[in-house]
């Protein structure tokens, strides 16, 4: 069912803070959400990727609602749709993947899930940590050869970056440097220009 919310300052407005209960800094904004109303995962801004999240979202949902009657097939397959929509708990992934009968690609996924999970409760102490600590504690993930999802890698690889540079660590400059130039290699934006020589600048830093 389409939920519309039309985010607005008009006096008794039955759903005020919606968009930021939900997560959302700006409009328009979009998400599937459950029966109860939590958001189970915002899809890319695409047509085609609107309709691969609806895809997973409906089967996340038919699969819950299994509950005790579903198989150890379902239960297996619930907890991939889960992870794969980052609905379990950093806490409870190892718990939940012990003893199901998973290939190498989901032994990955798991893996990939756990670095991600290592990597967001860094950036979410960072206000107290502070910039310095913040990137050297995602420099220690990255020197240990763990490296976050693709949507994460930009302010990953640009913390170590900065951190390399800072402790002088000319190698894993060069790892961060080459990894921000693979990740943004096809993309022409123009403001790109003035952060590539800010990186060039880090990494040269790192070697002196």
């Amino acid at each position: 069912m389409l939920f519309l919310h039309n985010t607005s300052r008009v006096e008794d407005e039955k759903y005020p803070a919606l968009l930021q209960e939900k997560g959302f800094r700006g409009f328009p904004s979009l998400c599937f959400m459950d029966a109860d109303g939590n958001v189970l995962t915002k899809p890319a801004r695409s047509v085609a990727g609107f309709v691969e999240t609806h895809a997973r979202t409906k089967a996340l949902v038919a699969l819950r609602r299994k509950g005790d009657k579903a198989t150890a097939a379902e239960q297996k397959e619930l907890f991939l749709a889960e992870l794969r929509l980052d609905l379990v708990a950093a806490a409870e992934i190892a718990a939940r993947a012990a003893g199901l009968p998973l290939s190498d690609a989901e032994k990955e996924l798991v893996a990939q899930k756990l670095v991600d999970a290592e990597v967001g409760k860094i950036l979410q102490g960072s206000r107290d940590a502070g910039p310095a600590k913040t990137n050297e504690q995602l420099a220690a993930l990255a020197a240990a050869g763990k490296t976050p999802s693709e949507a994460m890698r930009p302010q990953f690889w640009i913390a170590v970056l900065n951190h390399a540079s800072t402790a002088k660590d000319a190698a894993l400059a060069q790892r961060a440097h080459d990894a921000l130039e693979r990740h943004f290699a096809d993309d022409k934006n123009p403001a790109l220009e003035r952060a590539r020589a800010n990186w060039l600048k880090l990494l040269t830093a790192s070697k002196q």
